[in-house]
């Protein structure tokens, strides 16, 4: 959806969840273009309606079943927003600021938005930079954003349609590439991360394709095999604190050095 603010054309998309709408109030407020809560809501979070009413911001108060029928769901946490699209751009684009550092995770026909928006939600706890998914509409989609608890504002999204071109490109640009399977014979214990890589993951029925297992380090997360794999998101995450306490973890606090 688009519309035309102060002469110029943007993209709009409706968000709810609290922890989803208060990390766009707390990060970028001046994208509110609209704002739905209930009363027990704005009793909670008063400096939200505050800041509506000072920068003529719309608000309305609405009941439950409002936001229900609003949001064509059941958690929305009594709070709804009509928000500006955060900009996007190409994966190159990104790639040709020739980051020192970067840890992208790359998902392969991962569809499930609610899967999405879990990794988004690891990425940003666990500090990794990016996301690669195959369509930008699902993982920007109400229910990945709400899933994400708010994640989605400190990870950037990149769509690629060809995912074995896009890691030829990061391989290029220096990127590690780590791929997952519940057959591989390295333990992620063992892996030694470079300053720059990407974790790649496929949907969880068929995995990843041949052609992109074939194009880095496969690691499997060790376990009792009482069951064939994890889910995606909860894999996602144990890698992701494998890597928090390799890496991140002493760029953060030194003194882990």
């Amino acid at each position: 959806m688009s519309k035309k603010i102060n002469g110029l054309m943007t993209k709009e998309i409706r968000i709810y969840g609290e922890n989803a709408c208060m990390a766009v109030f707390k990060k970028r407020p001046e994208d509110i273009i609209q704002l739905f809560l209930t009363k027990d809501m704005m009793k909670r979070f008063p400096q939200i309606t505050k800041y509506c009413a000072q920068n003529k911001k719309a608000y309305h108060l609405v009941e439950r079943s409002e936001l229900e029928s609003m949001t064509k769901a059941t958690h929305h946490e009594d709070i709804c927003m009509l928000i500006k699209k955060a900009s996007s751009r190409p994966l190159e684009t990104y790639l040709s600021m020739k980051p020192a550092k970067s840890l992208i995770i790359a998902l392969e026909n991962v569809a499930n938005p609610h899967n999405i928006g879990a990794i988004l939600r690891n990425a940003a706890h666990f500090g990794a930079d990016a996301i690669i998914v195959s369509d930008l509409k699902v993982a920007e989609s109400a229910s990945s954003i709400r899933t994400s608890e708010g994640g989605s504002e400190f990870v950037e999204i990149f769509e690629v349609k060809d995912f074995k071109k896009a890691l030829a490109s990061l391989a290029k640009n220096k990127y590690q590439i780590i791929t997952t399977s519940s057959h591989a014979k390295k333990s992620l214990y063992e892996l030694k991360w470079e300053d720059k890589a990407v974790i790649v993951f496929g949907e969880e029925a068929m995995g990843l394709s041949k052609d992109l297992m074939q194009t880095g380090t496969t690691i499997k997360i060790p376990g009792t095999d009482n069951v064939e794999s994890l889910n995606v998101s909860v894999a996602s995450a144990v890698i992701l604190s494998d890597y928090y306490q390799k890496v991140k973890i002493h760029e953060i606090n030194p003194r882990f050095k």
